[in-house]
């Protein structure tokens, strides 16, 4: 599908992308066509759906984008994918940033972590040998929540209320969390912890 939407791109000039959070901001830049790995449609939620995924993208850059919401038919599903397509492929002339030296974000319940980015290539470079897994990280990130928001939610305010060393603690398992591919947790007890590609950031 990816080959047979490259020839439908379409004139894009002009168009202005929203950039909704931090994450999304700090990504934009290096989700270009040419890294473009394939297209995936699909149902969910009372509508349709289309992600792009990417390879060969830095540690902490979602692989991952799609609409942000869903579409009532698969055929507005394809038109708002070709869209996305045509905006990377805008960027394919242009040299992403230098990714050890921008942050990347972690979104953390209602609240976006920042993470150093030298900080994520050495933990990204330690995953084939670290003793724990995504179901560790899951772990201490419920009891990182508890220590800083209670029975609730990490927002900004209660990030700002936190000592230091708690927000260091939960920065360095962020990171570690981003190095197995996880972008984002939400306060649900009962949810599982997924990768990035079960939750795309919207592109529009």
């Amino acid at each position: 599908m990816l080959r047979q939407l490259k020839v439908q791109l379409v004139d894009v000039t002009g168009a202005q992308v929203e950039a909704r959070s931090n994450l999304f901001a700090a990504s934009e830049a290096y989700w270009q066509l040419s890294k473009a790995a394939g297209v995936h449609l699909y149902q969910e939620g009372g509508g349709w759906h289309a992600d792009l995924e990417f390879k060969g993208l830095p540690p902490g850059v979602p692989r991952i984008v799609g609409t942000p919401e869903p579409v009532p038919t698969r055929a507005e599903a394809v038109e708002s994918v070709v869209e996305m397509m045509s905006m990377c492929a805008q960027r394919d002339g242009i040299t992403p940033p230098d990714p050890k030296t921008g942050l990347r974000w972690f979104r953390f319940d209602d609240h976006e972590v920042p993470v150093d980015p030298e900080m994520l290539e050495h933990f990204a470079s330690r995953v084939s040998v670290v003793a724990f897994d995504a179901a560790h990280i899951r772990k201490e990130l419920d009891l990182l929540r508890a220590d800083i928001a209670g029975d609730a939610p990490v927002t900004a305010e209660a990030w700002a209320a936190a000592d230091f060393q708690l927000r260091y603690d939960a920065c360095r398992m962020c990171c570690a969390a981003m190095a197995f591919g996880i972008m984002q947790v939400s306060y649900d007890p009962q949810a599982d912890l997924e990768p990035v590609s079960a939750s795309a950031p919207g592109m529009h």
